[in-house]
């Protein structure tokens, strides 16, 4: 037996106070397409802040606990990967788990819990001729996933396949937008007229899983005054009225973020040893016509503000991704793991990449038969038939990088 376990997005995991009687939403993850459209029209909202020892919430009588996870992101994929999966004699019946997270706390913190739930799994499944557990992850899950890797100690027995789909390795501007501003887009005039476009930011700013997402590759953020580079890693670098008025919290979560960046926290995929990242697949989506904002301007002073963050260079300064995470940050493990990227494709095709090609990534059909091709092949390089390379597509938008 060989079980998967699936490790979702950010946001797609649902949290629930547990500390009530019918267990109240304090997130709700998107579970249909109704609920979708109209978190982006009016915006997500969020109060729950955590206090500075991030493992708890500043409400006295919130205990936050993992709910559900998303539907409509997942579910299809899932069940079409079981049906899959129930036709075959050798993985007909193999158990699906999935692993929900709260995904505000530090990837690291999740990680531990992964590497304690997969113990769990093995006494739960011992007797069972267990040969090694398969990964599939979606956006943060892959980084959860790195930061259980950590907690392996170069143990890797327990790992058989992983599958790792549209990766923030190196972050993405849109955690920067979300802590600047709030709410982007449409939802940030919405969010604004009803007095929560501030509390939504500053409530982003209290959770390590959003500052671990923020974009650290190469030339990310410069200055417009001489291209120099900022590094969101130091204080000296940040929008000075972020965090003027949080100083000991904000050091605390640079301080967690450092540690996330350094080996104790997420593992560096490329150090692995040959034969476990000879068992990896790392999926990413392209899209070169729209592209995806990539790189920010910033102003040394505006007004009496230092750092200031010109959000409007988003739209001049776009590069290919998937329309959330920029190619440069999923695609840095090319040179040592197999990398296949996704192309965006118009309505007709896909629908889901016109809706949200990043979030709805699982729902792509590409991107499902090559979940379901790797997993259902012996060989970690399986053949499929008129196809030179098990991951083509007859249409060659599913490239090798």
């Amino acid at each position: 037996m060989k079980p998967i376990i699936f490790i979702p997005g950010i946001q797609a995991t649902s949290l629930v106070n547990a500390n009530t009687f019918d267990f109240n939403y304090i997130w709700n993850a998107y579970d249909t397409l109704g609920s979708s459209i109209s978190t982006s029209i009016l915006g997500a909202y969020l109060e729950e802040t955590l206090q500075l020892n991030p493992l708890y919430d500043t409400g006295t009588e919130t205990i936050t606990e993992r709910g559900h996870i998303a539907k409509l992101p997942y579910e299809n994929a899932i069940i079409k990967l079981k049906r899959k999966l129930n036709n075959t004699d050798e993985y007909k019946n193999t158990p699906v788990y999935l692993f929900g997270y709260d995904w505000r706390m530090s990837n690291m913190e999740s990680g531990k819990k992964l590497f304690l739930f997969v113990a769990y799994l093995k006494e739960k499944l011992k007797g069972q001729n267990v040969e090694g557990f398969r990964f599939i992850t979606h956006s943060m899950g892959g980084l959860v996933l790195s930061c259980y890797l950590t907690q392996l100690k170069d143990d890797f027995s327990d790992i058989d396949k992983i599958v790792i789909n549209a990766p923030p390795f190196l972050g993405s501007p849109y955690a920067l937008v979300h802590m600047v501003k709030g709410d982007g887009g449409f939802r940030s005039i919405l969010n604004w007229a009803i007095g929560r476009n501030e509390d939504m930011r500053k409530t982003i700013r209290t959770y390590p899983g959003v500052f671990e997402l923020l974009p650290i590759y190469k030339d990310a953020l410069t200055y417009s005054e001489d291209n120099t580079a900022l590094n969101l890693l130091q204080k000296k670098y940040w929008q000075s009225n972020i965090y003027d008025d949080i100083n000991e919290l904000f050091d605390a979560r640079l301080q967690l973020l450092n540690q996330f960046r350094s080996p104790s926290g997420m593992k560096d995929l490329a150090l692995l040893p040959k034969a476990v990242r000879d068992k990896m697949v790392i999926v990413v989506g392209t899209d070169k016509k729209k592209g995806t904002f990539t790189k920010v301007k910033v102003a040394k002073r505006h007004k009496d503000i230092e750092n200031f963050i010109d959000l409007t260079s988003l739209k001049t300064l776009s590069q290919s991704g998937d329309g959330t995470v920029p190619f440069v940050s999923s695609s840095i493990y090319a040179a040592s793991i197999k990398t296949l990227a996704v192309e965006k494709q118009n309505f007709f095709e896909e629908t889901s990449n016109s809706l949200d090609f990043h979030g709805l990534f699982l729902k792509d059909s590409r991107v499902q038969n090559i979940i379901e091709r790797y997993l259902l092949c012996d060989d970690a390089d399986p053949t499929i038939p008129n196809l030179k390379n098990w991951w083509e597509t007859p249409d060659d938008s599913v490239k090798r990088i």
